[in-house]
């Protein structure tokens, strides 16, 4: 059975994925908001990670998954500015 976390990753993917399709079609505030969507599911992702490597057997350690949690966060932000200036960009 797929859990909350499961289907937050697939969401993750999904969203990345377009987002990347949409960048390299030229339709850049899209492309850059969807990563910024995706990344955003991402760092829930691995918050809910954190909480179910401490308490169950995982192939990552809770650090592993603070770590990832991390880099998510900092491609949520770097993306969501970026995808800021696009919008400014074409008012």
């Amino acid at each position: 059975m797929l859990g909350t976390r499961g289907v937050l990753a697939i969401l993750a993917g999904i969203a990345m994925t377009f987002g990347v399709v949409a960048l390299r079609t030229g339709r850049k505030p899209l492309g850059l908001w969807l990563l910024t969507a995706g990344f955003g599911t991402a760092s829930l992702w691995s918050g809910l990670s954190i909480f179910w490597a401490r308490n169950n057997a995982s192939m990552l350690s809770a650090e592993s998954h603070l770590m990832l949690g991390t880099m998510a966060g900092a491609g949520t932000i770097y993306y969501g500015v970026l995808a800021r200036e696009a919008v400014s960009e074409r008012e």
